[in-house]
């Protein structure tokens, strides 16, 4: 029996080109995220939805752009443009709040 085997791609890359975002993604992850990353990762970089993950940093980008947030609370962040246009990005789905039983 023929068993489809997905090949495993290397995304190491991304720690020579995006290491502000790669942070970012330790960060949510160690603050307990994973499964959030995983989902928005699976839907808005390998089935390029939108409205679920992009992330960018300098000229590089990944994932299906979108503003799921007000571009301008984005650019507030930042002193001016020149900072903004290289910083890091990451904008992901907003994660539904978990039921409290």
């Amino acid at each position: 029996m023929d068993k489809k085997v997905e090949a495993k791609t290397d995304w190491s890359w991304m720690e020579r080109h995006m290491p502000g975002v790669v942070a970012m993604l330790r960060e949510q992850r160690a603050a307990g995220r994973g499964a959030h990353i995983d989902a928005c990762w699976l839907h808005g970089v390998k089935r390029c939805e939108p409205g679920w993950f992009y992330a960018r940093e300098g000229a590089v980008s990944i994932g299906t752009p979108f503003f799921g947030n007000d571009i301008h609370d984005i650019l507030s962040k930042f002193q001016s443009w020149d900072e903004a246009k290289g910083a890091p990005l990451l904008i992901m789905k907003e994660e539904a709040p978990h039921d409290a039983h």
